[in-house]
């Protein structure tokens, strides 16, 4: 627990530093955080810089900033899972994926972060695992007293945590379900690295060694066939429990969750409300409890706001057990899912004090029961709303620049009027008994900039209309179309491919990359056409280069990596963004994209990693096009006919493949070394 003043708490970041610094950045490293509220603008500004080791406290809104920790966000992925109820914030143009996910009838509520890669310290991989009460918002991470542990993942951890990631997966899939047979690739590789944790947590030899005084973790999830043992239960173990202090800002269900805990003593450390009144179901409690009740506060600070959830057991020999994590004092929390109307997802860790010093109490002080005020009914965490009676989900395909969107109903509610509302666009969805699935017929999405949120308006019960607010996620984009970095420039990445040096370490080139890529965000007016062919047969031989030597983690380079501003996929959106209207763009363009295409099939035949099928076939479609403009251009040249005759598709063709191997043998002479056949 911190102790921290009032203005600010580092007890959030100063876990995340801990974590992050016990792994290696020259490897690639994968991060899970799960959260109830999310706060995008806070995440992005704050947590994200401080996960890939940034000095900056703030973003300040400088796209260099931004791109130098994406360029970073390209080898530390990181991933948020959310509750889709509270209305997340839209993301930003930082790189991670969001995953809001939720339960028909209870809340997504675990405040996890996981962390797998190699660790600094033995080169070996492992794991890292920290839980606490504070959610991805400023409040949770500076304003709030709040509770965190963390460990090392060892068996007992890997264990618990397989089920839920195994869940998010599932959901994930779910999700980004393909559309027309076509597999999607999602913002933020959610699926690649939830799939990434799950076979790390899977691999024995990533585990840290078992050991006594390492806390074990403790999972609610209500959506487990095996739901006869609740999170109380397992809190509690087997052994008799003779007191109990509960620190909790939320509460239902007391006198049941005391009894099931079968103690003699209980005390209560509940939270201030809005009129400074401390928050408790006081008037739910029994005259004649059977146990002997307390209530107290915390002495230090004591108008700070407590979100903090912690369970103290105490035995007669008088050996402790301390439970942090997530989870509220309430039967959605606590209970399994046996009839009350919600359960939750949740996490804790609980560690075996045994005698040592009582640090807790000694933080409390009496609180009088008349400084109580009642619990704001059918509340069980800050301001939760109502949970939504359906399933949206909407996809904005930059690939077929399409919206698509399905609606499943999750509630026996009765609902109507469903309108789905983005982008200017709207759609009705026909009334559907639970359980079932409507999909919207795509429509066009004519934007430039990414969409990111949609709202659901439907009228339930009496005629009461009601609106739910979603996140319309990316799939099928380019880095530079979700702003992860500068549109690129063909002069820019030319130069960039002639400076590549196959032995420099990759943190280096990405940062030199991340440097010299300018050319704003995208809003400006198309830069220039770029006719130096010269340059682009000599970075594109560099580029043949670079590529076929391993990184500096020994592993083969992806040429075909989206995220790479010196790989082949970015060569080719900056060819392709140029302008090609003019006979000299035209020509131009032809030529680039022909040695474009060479250069493809040298990547192929020489690597493991072959290009996609799509990129393949837009690079002949777009050769297609250009031809008939080829024919007509050459033929009009006194020149070319004058040398050749008349223009015929064999001709040119002949004509092309003798100026690429022209200028193909002055590269090589300049090199000295032959370009690869």
């Amino acid at each position: 627990m911190s102790g921290a003043p009032a203005k600010i708490d580092h007890v959030m970041r100063g876990t995340l530093e801990h974590i992050r610094d016990r792994f290696s950045t020259d490897h690639p490293r994968y991060v899970l955080f799960t959260t109830f509220n999310f706060v995008s603008q806070f995440f992005e500004a704050n947590v994200l810089p401080l996960l890939v080791g940034d000095t900056v406290d703030e973003l300040k809104g400088t796209s260099e900033t931004r791109y130098v920790i994406n360029e970073d966000l390209s080898v530390i992925k990181c991933l948020v899972a959310c509750d889709r109820s509270t209305c997340p914030e839209p993301k930003g143009d930082m790189r991670y994926g969001l995953l809001p996910v939720g339960l028909p009838v209870g809340r997504f509520h675990p405040k996890l972060m996981l962390m797998a890669g190699t660790l600094k310290q033995t080169q070996e991989k492992g794991l890292w695992l920290s839980v606490g009460s504070g959610n991805l918002t400023l409040s949770g991470w500076a304003v709030n007293r709040e509770v965190v542990g963390m460990t090392a993942v060892a068996r007992q951890h890997a264990d618990e945590l397989r089920p839920l990631l195994a869940w998010l997966a599932s959901q994930a899939e779910r999700h980004f379900a393909s559309t027309g047979g076509q597999p999607h690739e999602e913002e933020g590789d959610v699926r690649a690295i939830l799939t990434a944790l799950l076979e790390a947590l899977s691999d024995a030899s990533q585990l840290a060694p078992d050991s006594s005084n390492m806390p074990t973790l403790h999972l609610s999830l209500p959506f487990e066939r095996d739901t006869r043992h609740s999170l109380l239960n397992t809190l509690k173990g087997s052994r008799p429990w003779r007191s109990a202090t509960v620190v909790s800002p939320y509460w239902s269900g007391v006198e049941t969750l005391v009894q099931k805990l079968g103690v003699e003593k209980c005390l209560f450390v509940p939270s201030l409300n809005a009129d400074g009144k401390y928050r408790f179901p006081v008037e739910t409690l029994s005259a004649s409890p059977g146990y002997r009740r307390g209530f107290r506060k915390f002495s230090k600070d004591g108008e700070r706001y407590t979100h903090a959830k912690a369970l103290i057991l105490e035995d007669a020999n008088e050996a402790r057990v301390l439970c942090i994590g997530s989870a509220n004092f309430t039967q959605a929390a606590m209970l399994a899912p046996q009839g009350q109307s919600l359960a939750n997802v949740e996490a804790m860790l609980r560690y075996e004090l045994k005698n040592a010093p009582d640090l807790w109490n000694r933080q409390f002080q009496l609180l009088d029961e008349g400084e109580l005020a009642p619990s704001e009914p059918g509340q069980d965490e800050d301001n939760a709303p109502t949970l939504p009676p359906f399933e949206a989900i909407v996809l904005c395909d930059w690939r077929a620049r399409v919206f698509c969107a399905q609606l499943t109903i999750t509630s026996d509610q009765s609902i109507r009027d469903i309108v789905l509302r983005a982008d200017g666009f709207e759609h009705q969805f026909a009334v559907m008994p639970a359980g079932e699935t409507q999909v919207m017929p795509p429509l066009p999405f004519k934007g430039a900039q990414p969409v990111r949120s949609f709202s659901v308006v439907y009228t339930s019960g009496k005629d009461d209309t009601a609106t739910f607010r979603g996140l319309v996620t990316q799939v099928n984009a380019l880095p530079d179309e979700l702003g992860y970095q500068p549109r690129p420039r063909l002069k820019k990445v030319l130069e960039l491919l002639r400076s590549l040096n196959p032995d420099a370490s990759d943190s280096k080139m990405r940062e030199r990359a991340a440097l010299g890529l300018g050319g704003g965000d995208g809003e400006e007016e198309p830069a220039e056409p770029t006719f130096d062919f010269f340059g682009l047969f000599q970075g594109t031989w560099k580029l043949l280069e670079y590529y076929q030597k391993p990184g500096s983690a020994g592993k083969k380079r992806d040429p075909y990596d989206k995220q790479a501003p010196y790989g082949a996929t970015n060569l080719y959106r900056a060819i392709t963004l140029q302008p090609a209207t003019t006979p000299e763009e035209k020509i131009g363009r032809y030529i680039q994209l022909t040695e474009m295409r060479d250069v493809v099939d040298r990547l192929d035949a020489a690597g493991q990693y072959v290009s996609s099928p799509s990129l393949r076939k837009d690079i002949d479609e777009k050769i297609d096009e250009l031809h008939e403009d080829m024919v007509s251009l050459l033929g009009n040249s006194p020149s070319f006919t004058s040398m050749f005759g008349t223009a015929t598709p064999e001709r040119i063709k002949d004509f092309l493949g003798w100026f690429h191997r022209e200028i193909s043998k002055e590269i090589s002479q300049e090199i000295g070394v032959a370009h690869a056949e």
